[in-house]
């Protein structure tokens, strides 16, 4: 084994924080510093791998370094933006609510692959793949009538079309909207 050669070892997004800190001689942390430090966590790990706000204040303060609580409390974590992006559209009552949560949701997905927001895509996928379960689950619930059934299962099966196939689904849409079974079934009473 050649003894001049270094062992590399695995660093912690913990580990970063503080590599970060040290590389930047930052004094004391402030919100300019924490998103710094979100930076270059990103960067390290990728678009998965940032911390919030607080928890790289915690990582700062148990090395007793100087941070500006009050200003580290009144930074959002980024996570935040995306949840409120999506909120809401992972439960359809009926098939016009659940065609207008994906609309929505593939305009959110649209938008974040065209500005290369990996964590954007990855939030628009997992509110639809929460949608479908939560379909059908609904659709499972003992004591719904055969119509809610019926529909809660069809919403399942629109949101799985998105997932395939997204750029596809306002056509198959359309094209599903004029099956006899289905226009049956939009015509009930829920």
């Amino acid at each position: 084994m050649d003894q001049n050669r270094k062992k590399s070892r695995v660093v912690t997004r913990q580990e970063m924080v503080l590599e970060i800190y040290d590389r930047e001689a930052m004094g004391e942390v402030t919100e300019s510093e924490i998103r710094i430090i979100q930076s270059g966590l990103i960067a390290e790990f990728g678009e998965g791998g940032g911390l919030s706000p607080a928890e790289i204040a915690r990582v700062l303060l148990e090395e007793k370094l100087p941070v500006r609580l009050h200003e580290v409390f009144r930074m959002g974590d980024p996570r935040d933006a995306y949840e409120e992006c999506f909120a809401g559209l992972a439960f359809a009552e009926s098939l016009g609510q659940a065609e207008e949560a994906l609309r929505l949701i593939a305009a959110r997905h649209s938008e974040f692959l065209a500005q290369g927001d990996r964590t954007g895509v990855r939030y628009a996928r997992q509110t639809a793949m929460r949608a479908r379960q939560n379909a059908l689950a609904r659709a499972a619930q003992p004591g719904a009538t055969a119509n809610r059934r019926l529909v809660q299962q069809e919403i399942a099966r629109w949101f799985s079309v998105w997932l395939q196939t997204p750029d596809i689904f306002p056509i198959w849409l359309e094209l599903r909207k004029r099956q006899p079974e289905l226009r049956e079934l939009l015509d009930r009473p829920s």
